[in-house]
């Protein structure tokens, strides 16, 4: 019986988790940056901090399925990249409303 050389299929499964790693961090500064810029213009209700918090959970999620065994296999990795394109939706969209909430004239975070 001779053994397969799987040093390649390590490799890219090795390299598809630092891809899945590195959307997770991107997405996280993007969810820091925009925090940090309303909290600065005092923009911050308690609507949106509600928000703000239920997408700081998710993200925290998908770290921590990120960083379990569970995103080793390829239907699992898959599935948390599914995951990660709806957070990334889900805050873009998020900052977009927030966007026009506050740059409308009379605007306000109530």
């Amino acid at each position: 019986m001779r053994w397969r050389d799987n040093s390649k299929g390590s490799k890219a499964m090795n390299e598809g988790h630092e891809a899945v790693r590195q959307r997770l961090d991107e997405l996280g500064r993007l969810i820091e940056e925009r925090r940090k810029a309303l909290e600065h213009h005092e923009l911050v209700s308690e609507e949106l901090r509600g928000e703000w918090d239920d997408m700081l959970r998710r993200h925290q999620e998908l770290c921590r399925r990120s960083q379990s065994q569970e995103s080793t296999a390829a239907a699992a990795r898959e599935t948390l990249e599914e995951d990660i394109d709806v957070l990334r939706h889900a805050f873009f969209r998020w900052a977009a409303r927030v966007d026009e909430r506050f740059n409308k004239p009379g605007g306000s975070s109530t």
